[in-house]
């Protein structure tokens, strides 16, 4: 007996963030109780990402490669474009790509990169229709660096998440070193940054030189100054993987990554399972103290393959300090996960996915659904930190499929999806003034699902009047 029920997931729309009075706020505590919401099912979902990319590179001068897996399963719009975008939201390179369905292509997209060091070192690409009516992905990127000595740097590309202008962009491992720097210098000692980031781990030494650059940038001056800081983390990393066995047992395809976002199927045959699993994190705070530049020095950095050209690096002098600054946080994060079993008896599947999302440790969903269930939540909080704080999406999905003789059949797939958005407003008697937004999705439901998700996004920091382009 066969068995196939229909699932996906409808939209959601953000209602606004309900306040309560001051008298019940208190430092580290929250200000509104977690709220959960569910949707409807939406059958589109389950056709899965149209396209999905699976590669990033730097080329020649000032290129950008792009490697996109499309689907097999549906209709592609007949022409869509590729377009890149620098720090500061403007176009800078765009191509029109033709989808292959089933195939993996790659496209080039010359000049997208063109003085990141002024531009932002965080950028984004996005596919949409010629119309600009469709979209059927955003990929946010950042730019660094990778210097082995004190002379020369490679530039380097990899994926990351979405934030509003002036929130610098750090590493789970530079922003570790970071804390180490700033223990170390002590109230009033000056230290350089660089010097005291290399010897901790010379590999940072690169990262190092980028965040000293994009600090010049925000004229970082005063006895104790702040920035906003965002730190993303994801497992798996870079653009994750795809998995394809074919034995005896039947056949196991999917992909796991980037972070929280996988889809995975099993037809059956003597008896198949997989398993994959992965985190979507971002930790948004500020980061306070008295930075000095003592001098300037010239590093050449080199494009892979491509050209080498100068820049100028300010060398600064870091020293640990006292904020008074109190910042009030507010997030939502959403999970999704559909799943399928079908199969005739004597054959058996099973498809179970699952899905959490916790702020700074504390579950605020966490759910499950097996053979034919579907999910799809939103939840949010709001607190008061002087450290910062985290939201993190952990995911979960297993497939078996068995399927003993011919004409006996098996199947079994699960998607899923996510978002994470911190919106952060500070009260600092030296700035930064004004708020801060941060933010990361992934599906693998379909042009439907990113839609509902990045709308989700955008509603969300449009309580506070911030417009957003996830």
């Amino acid at each position: 007996m066969s068995y196939r029920p229909t699932r996906g997931l409808l939209d959601l729309v953000l209602q606004p963030l309900r306040s309560l009075p001051l008298s019940v706020l208190a430092l580290g505590g929250l200000l509104l109780a977690p709220m959960a919401r569910a949707a409807d099912p939406d059958p589109q979902a389950e056709k899965g990402a149209a396209a999905t990319i699976t590669g990033l590179s730097l080329v020649g001068e000032g290129g950008l490669k792009v490697r996109i897996q499309w689907a097999d399963n549906q209709e592609l719009p007949s022409g869509l474009v590729l377009t890149s975008y620098n720090g500061k939201d403007e176009g800078t390179a765009s191509v029109e790509v033709q989808p292959e369905p089933g195939k993996e292509t790659e496209i080039s997209l010359d000049g997208a990169i063109k003085e990141f060091w002024e531009t932002g070192w965080s950028q984004r690409l996005v596919l949409e229709d010629r119309e600009g009516k469709e979209t059927l992905l955003t990929q946010p990127y950042n730019l660094n660096l990778d210097c082995p000595d004190d002379k020369e740097c490679q530039l380097t590309v990899a994926p990351g998440a979405g934030t509003s202008g002036d929130v610098l962009h750090v590493s789970e491992e530079l922003d570790a070193a970071l804390a180490e720097v700033a223990a170390k210098a002590g109230e009033g000692k000056e230290v350089d940054l660089l010097d005291e980031v290399a010897a901790i781990n010379p590999a940072l030494r690169g990262q190092a030189v980028a965040y000293s650059l994009a600090l010049s940038k925000l004229q970082v001056q005063g006895p104790c100054t702040c920035v906003w800081q965002a730190v993303y983390g994801q497992s798996p990393s870079g653009s994750g993987y795809s998995v394809y066995i074919n034995n005896s047992g039947g056949i196991v395809s999917g992909t796991n990554g980037p972070g929280a976002k996988h889809a995975l199927t099993a037809l059956g045959r003597n008896g198949i399972s997989y398993g994959f699993s992965g985190i979507s994190q971002v930790n948004l705070r500020l980061n306070c103290s008295r930075w000095i530049i003592t001098y300037h020095i010239e590093w050449i950095v080199t494009w892979p393959g491509g050209p080498r050209f100068p820049i100028l690096v300010p060398r600064l002098s870091i020293a640990a300090c006292t904020s008074t600054c109190r910042v009030r946080f507010d997030h939502q994060g959403r999970i999704s996960g559909s799943t399928f079993a079908a199969y005739t008896s004597p054959g058996a599947a099973t498809a179970y996915e699952q899905g959490s999302y916790r702020v700074d440790g504390t579950y605020l969903l966490n759910t499950s659904a097996s053979n034919g269930g579907f999910f799809n939540q939103l939840s949010g909080v709001s607190l008061f930190s002087n450290v910062g704080t985290i939201g993190r999406v952990d995911s979960y999905g297993y497939v078996y499929a068995y399927s003993p003789t011919f004409p006996y059949f098996a199947s079994a797939s699960i998607s899923n999806g996510h978002s994470i958005a911190i919106h952060g407003q500070s009260s600092c008697p030296n700035g930064p003034y004004g708020h801060a937004a941060v933010w990361t999705y992934g599906t693998s439901q379909g042009t439907p699902q990113t839609t509902s998700l990045r709308n989700s996004i955008r509603n969300f920091f449009l309580n506070w009047g911030i417009w957003t382009n996830p």
